[in-house]
């Protein structure tokens, strides 16, 4: 689906499910349904907090990219990853990217508990780094601040790094040091601070994605539409053609 010609991507889905802490699920069966209603051309997906993940997430990795597999000119499938496991997330990774032909990586610290400041973290963005991959962080929590996710883009300067949810501590300003940062505007509706993110880092660095099942797609879509003096090639950035040139690949 297109909206005015332009592929609109959505770049933050969970898919599978019951989530451990929330039982929230979702099928890619519904996921596609859903795009195809919105207009919605394609949509990265990952898993959620499983309740019994495999080994650093091997079981809902491969549940990804049977579904990626089965859906493939609709959904992008990402990995997710448990650094608490060490080498073997390390080796997951590889077997993800390399053998499963997903696309990108998810990292929730909250969710598996873990700090920025372990060291098979900053392996697993040099990993993903030499691999090609971006990496999707819940940021903004208190074991996910933005400057910590600003120190292993330093330490990882070829890293594509990608900050969900606009929240934390001096988010705009790691986003606009760092240019291999890019800000997710999931489960942003304030327009003024969706306005002030797009003046001060410019279209190229937002990203859009509606966090479904959580959030609506359609919702996260429309609300771009809102924000005072917004242009369309600058919708046209965020809703797609910025995750398709992270990706660097064709759609």
């Amino acid at each position: 689906m297109k909206e005015n010609n332009r592929l609109i991507i959505d770049a933050h889905n969970h898919v599978g499910g019951p989530d451990k802490g929330d039982h929230a699920k979702q099928s890619p069966e519904e996921i596609v349904a859903t795009m195809d209603k919105v207009g919605i051309g394609k949509a990265v997906i990952f898993p959620f907090n499983e309740i019994n993940p495999g080994v650093s997430f091997s079981l809902a990795n491969n549940y990804i990219a049977s579904a990626m597999k089965k859906y493939p000119n609709s959904l992008i499938g990402f990995a997710r990853l448990d650094p608490n496991y060490g080498e073997k997330a390390i080796l997951e990774l590889e077997r993800a990217i390399k053998e499963l032909g997903l696309k990108g990586l998810k990292l929730h610290p909250t969710s598996q508990n873990f700090s920025l400041d372990n060291p098979y973290v900053l392996r697993i963005i040099k990993e993903a780094s030499e691999l090609g991959i971006p990496v999707i962080f819940d940021s903004g929590k208190p074991l996910s601040p933005p400057e910590k996710i600003g120190t292993l883009a330093e330490l990882v300067p070829e890293a594509k790094l990608i900050m969900a949810h606009m929240r934390g501590e001096k988010y705009l300003e790691v986003t606009q040091k760092f240019d291999n940062i890019y800000l997710g505007t999931t489960g942003m509706f304030n327009l003024s601070k969706l306005q002030e993110a797009l003046w001060r880092l410019g279209a190229e660095k937002l990203i859009a994605g509606s966090d479904s099942p959580y959030i609506a797609q359609e919702r996260e879509i429309q609300k771009f539409d809102l924000i005072p003096g917004i242009k369309e090639e600058e919708k046209a950035l965020i809703l797609g053609a910025n995750i398709k040139r992270i990706l660097g690949f064709r759609i």
